[in-house]
């Protein structure tokens, strides 16, 4: 014990300034986006590396669950086929499932879950694509459970998807009974539930009813799955209840994702711009 006191103060002045620098990339990185972007992507690479490793030799271990969720989900499109008619189209250069054009207006790009974190406050999961395959920053991202969140930083094969378990994160949805729309936002407690806001007293609600997304900004389609509300209650004087929404995803079990592309994003963007700045 006293040798090691002993080389501790001998490299005392080494180890602060180590303490030091750290500290300082530390304020750095997470007071100033740039910095912050530039890590991100740098960490991604690195990381992503590192997470396809590991999550190759894992892999084996999960074979009959993932087959088993791929059966599943097969069945669902097959389902969505025959019930809407909607031609289905595989691009055998890109592992991609895409919709008509004609009758909609994003792609869906396949990718692998190699990482995901649910503990925290602010969780974010790592898929296998990245820029190379055309994704870009502020893509959503959905499962065949429903929607998962939304693409915060890109490296060329790997991305990282804020989850909707995370405290920073809307999404815009409806109740698809009534049509009435919402706001739905994780308050940092249950992995398998999350809060539904902005539901004015005077709406019918049912235990049960589905929740989806509204389709009002250029991330997500309209009608993906968001979860079904569970209790709910509303004080004398509020204006708006107090639901609990369960998710459609088990955060915990997500194998596979798709990201969702949407050609006609910036047009929208660019429009929607100048109706701003026509209002300022």
């Amino acid at each position: 014990m006293y040798r090691l006191l002993q080389l501790l103060h001998s490299y005392r002045a080494f180890l602060l300034l180590l303490f030091i620098e750290i500290v300082c990339v530390w304020l750095l990185v997470g007071n100033n986006p740039y910095h912050s972007a530039a890590y991100f992507r740098t960490s991604n690479a690195i990381i992503g590396n590192i997470y396809r490793t590991k999550h190759n030799i894992s892999q084996y271990f999960t074979l009959p669950r993932v087959n088993e969720e791929l059966a599943n989900d097969n069945a669902r499109l097959r389902e969505i086929i025959s019930q809407t008619q909607v031609p289905i189209i595989v691009n055998s250069e890109e592992d991609s499932l895409r919709l008509s054009k004609s009758v909609h207006d994003y792609d869906f790009l396949s990718a692998k879950v190699i990482n995901n974190s649910t503990r925290f406050t602010h969780n974010y999961l790592t898929i296998n694509k990245g820029r190379a395959n055309g994704v870009e920053t502020g893509m959503g991202v959905i499962s065949a459970d429903g929607i998962v969140g939304k693409v915060m930083s890109v490296s060329e094969n790997f991305a990282t998807v804020s989850s909707l378990l995370n405290i920073d994160v809307y999404v815009s949805t409806y109740l698809k009974r009534n049509n009435t729309f919402s706001s739905l936002h994780w308050d940092g407690r249950d992995m398998l539930q999350t809060k539904l806001m902005y539901v004015p007293r005077h709406i019918q609600l049912q235990k049960g009813d589905t929740i989806v997304t509204s389709g009002y900004n250029s991330i997500f389609p309209e009608n993906i799955l968001v979860g079904f509300i569970g209790e709910f209650s509303l004080a004398e004087n509020d204006s708006f209840y107090d639901i609990d929404v369960q998710l459609s995803n088990d955060f915990s079990k997500l194998a596979y994702v798709y990201v969702i592309k949407n050609p006609l994003k910036e047009e929208r963007i660019n429009l929607e711009s100048e109706i701003q700045l026509d209002h300022e």
